[in-house]
């Protein structure tokens, strides 16, 4: 069995950057296992998987990390529809995802993709002391939506936090063992915020559509401002513009082509 993969850097306005995404369309769905080893062989982030409807503008999307399936992933849905937006079904300007978070809309805006995404929900929670210890650095509080995040006095402190700190109070904060640190940002920046998921197998995420889709109700409350733009300081780095919609989320951003290939599958099928 061969099956086509794209490589897809989302959140990205030139190659090398934002958070990289492998996309596989399917005619249907392979057994589980068979996508856990294709995404743990990939190891990237995320590996996505789009099989079709009968409507051309009707996907179901999964995504995989190289541990485990996850229920909502912002940067490799932005980088499905990209590949179908582009390479699929170019004369479509929206495309619609069947997903575990519910349906998910994907519209064409020029260069960039403009991405709908249930918000998150902020509450407070605080950190257990031993993941503060463990993270090395004063914070100004501490919250969970979904994600449980700590906020940081500016954004140079988020940019300097020492990764493998960050990582092990990760590993300490929550069963989860995800966090995002943020602070408010500079210049024309609203925020800026990194992501660790070390639970999940990503020690730090480059970009995560997830997770700014979960912190930016928290920002439009502190800030009092619905439309905003944020800069995710992983070593790879990417710019999203984010607006909150009621209870959703509409985040937007590029996405560079980097690769389409093929996948062997031996005694898989023809």
């Amino acid at each position: 069995m061969k099956l086509d993969i794209y490589q897809i850097d989302a959140f990205a306005d030139q190659p090398f950057t934002g958070n990289p995404a492998a996309v596989v369309p399917l005619t249907a769905w392979l057994e589980d296992d068979v996508l856990q080893n294709i995404a743990m062989e990939n190891n990237l982030a995320e590996t996505a998987y789009i099989v079709p409807t009968d409507n051309p503008s009707h996907w179901k999307l999964r995504w995989f990390t190289p541990t485990t399936e996850v229920p909502l992933c912002g940067h490799a849905t932005l980088a499905s529809a990209a590949c179908i937006l582009r390479h699929i079904h170019p004369q479509l300007s929206e495309v619609r995802f069947e997903t575990l978070s519910g349906e998910l809309i994907v519209q064409r805006d020029g260069a960039s993709f403009i991405m709908d995404l249930p918000a998150g929900k902020p509450q407070n929670w605080a950190i257990p002391e031993a993941a503060l210890t463990a993270l090395d650095v004063p914070i100004v509080t501490s919250g969970i939506s979904t994600y449980p995040f700590v906020v940081l006095e500016n954004e140079t402190a988020v940019r300097s936090l020492d990764a493998n700190k960050a990582i092990a109070a990760a590993k300490l904060a929550h069963e989860s063992s995800e966090l995002i640190v943020c602070a408010p940002g500079q210049n024309d920046l609203d925020f800026v915020l990194r992501f660790f998921a070390p639970g999940v197998g990503v020690d730090e995420d480059p970009v995560t559509g997830s997770a700014i889709t979960y912190i930016t109700p928290y920002w439009a409350k502190q800030l009092g401002k619905n439309k905003m733009k944020l800069f995710q300081a992983s070593p790879r780095g990417g710019h999203v513009s984010v607006e909150m919609c009621g209870d959703r989320v509409r985040l937007g951003g590029q996405a560079c082509d980097y690769m389409r290939g093929k996948i062997t599958l031996i005694n898989q099928g023809p």
